[in-house]
Parts: structure tokens; sequence; C-alpha cells
């Protein structure tokens, strides 16, 4: 029997990680939870229940069912929002975990799928590798946390207007470094999801496609399979399994998504990123049936890992 869940929608948990002193936490009220329901996917099932303010441990003991409680990300926040309501707080990993697998740092750590890429940590390396030309003429810079495509910026021949400039010596200035890349025409864009148990076991969910617009923002699911040749879903996957056993390495476990894409190269030609970004949490994409088979095998959601060899399951 599929299980049902009582989600806690915290969309906006990269903010919470970049600044948890000043995050304040955003509400979504009946209209949006429609309208994330017909873009999520099918991670959130017609029988689930989107939790509200008004939705406690009695409004769920009421409906005569069991469910499963699971937050979009697991921060601090979203679990005081779970605790305050009477519900049961699902086991999570620390925040200096989530904080670490999240930041834009991590998946620079595990290789550059685009040529010409660097994760600068201060403006002296940043203006340093601007000085290389990007074959399109547009480098891209974005934040070590940010979600949909937001928190980024695109320079042209190097040159950093004043904005951009304040923009990547905050950045700086809070720790937090920058993902610096060419900007490429982007064909067709795809991720790839995992489940990482307590014990290490990874279960690996099929690849979808996915709609974004110029700047790699996303819009939507699409309805049909990913269309990927032999090559590019071997790529794929291959960055899946090193994803999951870099994170099950740094004490994560739980859901988690990579994405990637298709782009114009430019002799004319195709070339493929298989991993442009790491989302150690649900994404908007994220199969429910690898949820149910991940909840199946671990069924108190998020914990602490015990130390065991990574073993990828189909």
């Amino acid at each position: 029997m599929a299980t049902r869940i009582a989600w806690l929608l915290n969309l906006d948990a990269d903010r919470e990680l970049h600044d948890q002193v000043g995050y304040r936490v955003s509400r979504i009220d009946a209209a949006r939870v429609a309208e994330l329901r017909a873009s999520i996917a099918d991670l959130i099932a017609a029988d689930d229940i989107v939790l509200g303010d008004d939705t406690d441990a009695a409004t769920l003991a009421a409906t005569g069912t069991a469910f499963t409680i699971q937050a979009f990300c697991p921060t601090p926040s979203a679990l005081a929002r779970i605790e305050a309501l009477g519900l049961p707080v699902p086991h999570a990993p620390a925040l200096s975990v989530l904080r670490a697998v999240n930041d834009r740092g991590f998946c620079a750590q595990l290789g550059h799928g685009l040529a010409g890429s660097c994760f600068a940590r201060d403006m002296l390396t940043l203006e340093a590798h601007l000085k290389h030309p990007s074959p399109t003429g547009i480098h891209v810079i974005k934040r070590a946390f940010s979600f949909a495509g937001r928190e980024q910026r695109r320079v042209t021949h190097g040159v950093l207007d004043d904005s951009t400039r304040g923009f990547c010596e905050r950045s700086f200035a809070h720790g937090e470094g920058l993902q610096v890349e060419p900007w490429v025409e982007r064909m067709a864009d795809f991720c790839r999801h995992g489940f990482l148990t307590r014990q290490g076991a990874l279960l690996i969910g099929a690849a979808r496609e996915q709609r974004c617009d110029a700047f790699g923002r996303f819009l939507g699911m699409s309805t049909t399979p990913a269309q990927l040749t032999s090559d590019e879903d071997a790529l794929l996957r291959d960055a899946l399994v090193q994803t999951g056993s870099a994170l099950f390495a740094a004490g994560y476990c739980g859901p988690f998504g990579i994405d990637a894409f298709r782009y114009r190269h430019v002799d004319g030609g195709t070339a493929f990123n298989p991993r442009c970004e790491i989302n150690a949490r649900f994404t908007m994409g994220y199969p429910r049936d690898l949820l149910n088979d991940g909840l199946a095998g671990d069924p108190i959601g998020f914990a602490e890992p015990v130390p065991n060899q990574l073993e990828p399951v189909l």
C-alpha cells in the first residue's frame, strides 16, 4: 500500500541554508498548493496533505489514516514548524551537513562537467578566471545557495559592472564562494534522482526532462520520457552514483537529485554536462515511486547514516 504523506513544503530552503539568522519563513496559501500539485511532477499524491498553520496532529488523526511526515528540506525552521503542529519530527542530517552538501562548492569538488568552469572563493580568483575568454563571450556567475535558477548574473567579455561586482563581494563577505562558468546555449535540461538509505544503499530513479528558460530557471517537468542518447544516459547515471557516494561520505542520507543539460558546442555539434547542480533534498521533479521505495527500506526518513559500503540498487 502506498504511503500517505503530510508535507511541509519549505521550497525556499536554500535561502535558510544561506542565512539562518536573516531567514524569514514564507507561507504557502491554498492557491499556491494547487499550483504546486500541478507542477511538482508526481511527488505530491492526490491523497497527501500539505501542512499549514491550521493542520495539526488532531487534523491528521481525524482522517483515520497514518501519515509519514516529510519536509521538502529538513532545515531547522521546517522541523520547528512540524513540532509546533504537534506532529512527529522526522530525523534529519545536521544543519552543517545540509549546508555543506547543498553548497555549489560541494558539487564543484566532484568535478566540473562544463569546460572552462571554476569555483571562486575570492575576488582575485574570480577576476583572474574571467580573463579566460568564454566561447560565447559570456560567463555566468552563480551563488553558492540558490534554487530554480535564481541568484545568478551574466558577465560579458569578463567585465564586472558595479552591480555584479557588489553581488560578488557580498557573497565573499558572507564566507561563500561563487560558481563561474561559460554561458552556453542549452538545448535540453534533465534531472535524475536517488534515495540514500541510512545503511548506504542507493536507489536510482529514471531520468526526467525539465522545462527551463534560457537562464536555466525551472518552469516545469516534461510529461514525456527523457530523450537521452545511450552515452548521455550512462554519463548521467555515473554522475548520480558518484554524487550518492560523496553525499553518504559527507553524512547525508535521504532524497537527492542532480541536474544536467545538453548544449550546443562551439563547433556546431552537441555536448552534455552530466551534473551542473546537486540538490540534497526533494526537488520539483522527484519521482513518487522512488520515494515510496526509499521509505519502504528506510521508514523513518532522514536520519544519521550508518557507516557502510555504498551499494547502487536499481
